[in-house]
């Protein structure tokens, strides 16, 4: 198929062409399993839209996490509940850290953020930009709103292919081909079974649902 003009297409050929050529791009609905940076990356750089909740950082005992720190990616800086700045250190796989070393000795604050005595330090994902706006995103009362409309409803289909009837989570086939093969056979099935549940069916002219 030659790609030529998005605009121009049909149905099939939307489908059929690349994600990044698309003027709709999918959205992928999904657990915190599909949110760490590199899937995030990975699936938005093929031009999916995903959303998946990214996990809240956490540190024990109630003492303050990550998510309490200001990183500022562009000063290479993250700066601390209590106002202190420390620079980030980058390697070279683009992670980094950041030390807040003395700073802690003297801070107020510091039994609310760390029990070691060396000051408390940071670590920066390599991609951390897009977990950030991932974060931020999924505060907004718009995306909250979609999530809990949409993946309740994915993940009750996820559990409809994986029910013990068609085999549970395993294949029931050997070789790729023939697991595809059973895979979108049950997929069918399923389908067939929502429309008869909707009560689709010929009234003569056209396809209708209901009584």
């Amino acid at each position: 198929m030659t790609p030529g003009n998005v605009a121009d297409r049909g149905p099939v050929d939307e489908l059929l062409c690349p994600v990044a050529e698309m003027a709709d791009k999918p959205v992928i609905f999904a657990d915190s399993a599909y949110a760490d940076g590199e899937t995030l990356d990975r699936l938005e750089g093929q031009g999916f839209k995903v959303m998946a909740k990214v996990p809240p950082a956490v540190n024990r005992d109630g003492r303050f996490t990550k998510d309490d720190f200001s990183i500022d990616l562009g000063a290479s800086t993250v700066t601390c509940p209590a106002g202190q700045t420390a620079g980030i250190r980058f390697g070279d796989d683009g992670a980094g850290q950041a030390g807040f070393g003395k700073a802690c000795a003297a801070c107020p604050l510091a039994e609310r953020c760390t029990t070691n005595k060396a000051g408390r330090t940071v670590t920066v994902h390599r991609h951390e930009e897009v977990l950030q706006e991932h974060k931020a995103d999924q505060a907004s009362p718009e995306w909250q709103g979609a999530y809990k409309r949409t993946r309740p409803k994915v993940e009750r289909k996820i559990g409809h292919m994986v029910r013990k009837p068609w085999g549970g989570r395993k294949a029931r086939a050997r070789g790729a081909a023939r697991v595809v093969t059973d895979v979108v056979a049950r997929a069918a099935a399923v389908n067939f079974a929502r429309l008869a549940v909707l009560g689709v069916h010929w009234d003569g002219a056209a396809w209708a649902a209901g009584p």
